[in-house]
């Protein structure tokens, strides 16, 4: 799938939105958050307190939160639930979306949120934890699948994408992948297990998503972000 890898990065790359940057410019990107609604299989539970004390730390030194895609576990749980869950999470992201200061992006597990109908019937409203009523959210949000940081003073570009692009059963064929993840692979989730066609769990799968990344960050000659892989991966100082 390496030739689907280079057209679907390309085309992320063309339609991205664009961030212009300088050297004071200041961007936290997090990825691969995976909030769900509390339960056992909740893989964000563990790491709720560590989340908030960082969004608490990011909101009060003026930097902009950028989301890269599977911030919301949608293939497991449904967004009211997610939300109920993590109320006060939403909060935070919530003063980030009002000052204009969040990007939304989408990867595999959510997304739903490249519909921009989807989007405004499960986020610009919902129902008041205490009066229950609803009112407005994350009003005027749109989600995007891409961003281009591209610096005001030199021109460089740097691609930002969640990490899935044309990895065959997270990307094209993800709709059967959710379906098989909400039948059965939620509950073994449970207990430990993980989906193959998670590229967490499968260190081959994994390795080849990078190849074929590093690949394309060689053709173009452009630097790259993305998560996806729950990997961390660095270019070394003479590496391109």
């Amino acid at each position: 799938m390496t030739v689907k890898t280079m057209t679907r990065l390309t085309e992320a790359y063309r339609d991205a939105r664009v961030e212009f940057i300088d050297d004071t410019s200041r961007y936290v990107i997090m990825s691969d958050c995976h909030r769900g609604d509390g339960s056992k299989s909740d893989e964000f539970l563990k790491n709720k307190n560590s989340f908030t004390a960082a969004m608490d730390y990011y909101w009060k030194n003026d930097f902009t939160y950028v989301e890269a895609g599977d911030g919301d576990e949608l293939w497991e749980h449904d967004f009211k639930h997610i939300i109920r869950a993590n109320r006060a999470v939403w909060e935070q992201l919530l003063q980030f979306h009002q000052a204009g200061r969040l990007i939304r992006m989408w990867g595999n597990h959510d997304l739903d949120l490249r519909d921009p109908r989807f989007v405004r019937q499960h986020l610009w409203t919902a129902k008041d934890a205490v009066t229950g009523e609803i009112g407005p959210f994350f009003h005027g949000l749109e989600a995007v699948e891409s961003v281009v940081f591209r610096h005001k003073n030199t021109g460089q570009d740097v691609l930002l994408v969640h990490g899935h692009q044309g990895d065959f059963p997270n990307d094209q064929a993800w709709r059967f992948s959710r379906f098989m993840m909400r039948a059965f692979w939620r509950y073994a989730h449970a207990f430990g297990f993980h989906s193959p066609t998670s590229p967490v769990a499968n260190s081959y799968k994994r390795h080849k998503v990078e190849r074929n990344y590093v690949k394309w960050i060689r053709q173009n000659r452009m630097a790259l972000i993305c998560g996806h892989t729950h990997r961390e991966k660095f270019p070394r100082g003479n590496q391109m």
